[in-house]
């Protein structure tokens, strides 16, 4: 950049000289030489101004590409309450659109501002030299161009801040009925669809049309204010040269050295403003990169041996801070039990789970592993659990297997065997890619059956000391439910197990059934125990679930009716 500017500074002088003795009659000679050497002298700085974009953009990319992985790395490491206040298509807006401002702000721009601060400088000496005199001409520029830049610096960072919440808020929308497309399409939502976006779009539109105008004005007050100082410094030239104090190459020079001066003030201006949009648009970047919880180090220390117990829990979720979650809820699960938990919808049984895996920290209480409190980065090592919807990455069926292991890489027969165990490695051997097929995007190349037997042999690679079971076989055909089934028994033998269901022939098994309402445990026992008692909530769940026939099949429900018979007999 230097010796760029250099190259460029010595343009003005050595045309001045040029003009002052092209006419002294010089030889053919002095001409030839002078334009090899201002030949060399462009070739020169041809090379250093094409090393100064590579290395500025390179180095743009590099240092966007480290804040982008730094963003990343502290959403990774944000609470799961993060994730429930901010939506996934705003985070991810963020993480690409508001990156690639910075990219430009500190490549080009940076470039360019570093530039014309040098070419500034330069060329203020350069016109002192000529003439002090006409120095002052300029002096009425610098003031009403700093004012200038301060004035609007502050009003463009406040708009781009504005920007770039709406266009989060636009990827919000979009990502949600993009990720939906089929729900979309099956009820023909497309203008519902395209008018959300568009309500979304609009007011981020509006805010950068006005920024544009600020901008534009702004542009064009500091380009009379340049070309106006250049004006006066002609006429006072002109003055100087008939008083025979100036020569016409020395004008000739002042008034380049001049417009290269008041050009890369402008330039240097414009970097401003550009530079407190960035701010502006960027700032909610660095705000979650310094918010972001330390990383939780390694998982260490003594396995778990599946004791656990809620010790007078209460909870509230951030987002519902007016209503308990769980109310001083206290139970004691010993190692190898079968655990199951019931209630109506928003009873508090996920908000159990979620607890256990160390999701959320109680407002009272504690949650104790093997009889004493535990960091919940090392009780989630010995955790496994599988969900009502299986949560699978858009990547082959042994990377999904093989995600439950941590720190290493599961070997093919390590997720073959685990595959084996969940019923799942017939149907994978018979795609033709076996373990590499590809099963799309939340896995929707497969079926539900298939999904979830997948999330079981996950789990079963991950051999817990605990697992949990949240509505596991609630969303299945008959005929998957079986094979689906006959997985989770080979997965609960001899593990502490937490099922969580509605479907009361999944659970009638369990150990111990703790039966929920309104955050509150408010029965437990055995089924045989619970059902005899007719004024209790659980006679009453299941009750209705015969009634209405949900979830079960005919052999189900006969099955449950004979023991709810047996009982109230």
């Amino acid at each position: 950049m230097a010796l760029a500017v250099a190259v460029q500074l010595a343009y003005p002088k050595a045309l001045a000289y040029f003009i002052d003795n092209a006419g002294k009659g010089r030889e053919a000679a002095w001409y030839g030489t002078f334009f090899l050497a201002a030949l060399a002298v462009l070739v020169l700085q041809g090379f250093a101004a094409t090393l100064r974009y590579y290395l500025f953009q390179s180095t743009g990319y590099m240092i966007v590409t480290s804040i982008r992985r730094q963003v990343y790395a502290a959403l990774l490491r944000q609470p799961v309450a993060f994730f429930d206040q901010h939506h996934v298509g705003e985070l991810t807006s963020r993480l690409a659109a508001d990156a690639e401002e910075l990219h430009d702000a500190l490549s080009m721009g940076l470039s360019i501002a570093l530039r014309c601060l040098i070419i500034v400088a330069g060329a203020a000496a350069m016109l002192l030299a000529i003439s002090p005199a006409l120095c002052l001409v300029l002096l009425c520029y610098t003031p009403l161009s700093m004012l200038l830049s301060a004035w609007s610096g502050k009003r463009l960072k406040a708009r781009a801040r504005a920007i770039q919440h709406g266009q989060a808020e636009a990827g919000k929308v979009a990502h949600e009925y993009l990720a939906n497309a089929r729900l979309v399409r099956a009820f023909g939502q497309y203008r519902r669809a395209q008018q959300h976006y568009e309500a979304a779009t609009a007011s981020a539109l509006q805010t950068a049309i006005a920024s544009t105008r600020l901008f534009g004005a702004v542009r064009g007050v500091s380009s009379f204010l340049t070309y106006f100082a250049l004006l006066l410094t002609l006429g006072y030239g002109a003055h100087l040269i008939n008083q025979g104090t100036l020569s016409i190459g020395e004008l000739t020079a002042f008034i380049i050295y001049a417009a290269m001066a008041t050009e890369s003030a402008g330039m240097v201006n414009d970097f401003w403003s550009d530079w407190m949009r960035t701010v502006g648009a960027t700032e909610r970047l660095f705000e979650m990169i310094d918010s972001a919880p330390p990383p939780e180090p390694e998982a260490g220390g003594a396995a778990l041996a599946g004791q656990f117990a809620f010790d007078c829990v209460s909870f509230r979720y951030p987002e519902r801070p007016q209503h308990l979650a769980l109310d001083k809820v206290d139970f004691r699960v010993s190692a190898g039990q079968k655990i199951a938990l019931v209630g109506p919808s928003g009873a508090g049984k996920s908000t159990i789970a979620s607890m256990l895996l160390g999701f959320y920290e109680p407002e009272a209480g504690r949650v104790l592993f093997d009889g004493r409190p535990c960091p919940a980065h090392a009780a989630r090592a010995g955790i496994a659990i599988v969900e009502q919807e299986p949560a699978l990455f858009a990547g082959s069926i042994h990377d999904n297997i093989a995600f439950a292991l941590p720190g290493r890489s599961a070997s093919r027969d390590e997720v073959a065997a685990a595959a084996r165990l969940a019923n799942a490695h017939g149907f994978i051997s018979a795609f033709p890619h076996g373990y590499n097929t590809e099963v799309g995007e939340r896995g929707v190349q497969l079926s539900g059956g298939q999904k979830q037997r997948l999330t079981i042999a996950r789990a079963l690679l991950r051999n817990p000391a605990i697992l949990i079971l949240d509505e596991a076989t609630s969303a299945l055909d008959a005929a998957s439910e079986t094979q689906v089934q006959a997985a989770l028994e080979r997965l609960m033998e001899g593990r502490t197990t937490i099922i969580i269901a509605h479907r009361f022939s999944t659970i009638v098994k369990a150990d111990r059934i703790l039966v929920m309402q309104d955050g509150r445990i408010v029965q437990q026992g055995r089924h045989e125990e619970l059902i005899r008692d007719r004024s209790g909530l659980y006679f009453d769940l299941m009750q209705h679930q015969l009634n209405s026939g949900s979830g079960l099949t005919f052999g189900q429900s006969m099955r449950e009716a004979h023991t709810l018979s047996e009982c109230q007999t």
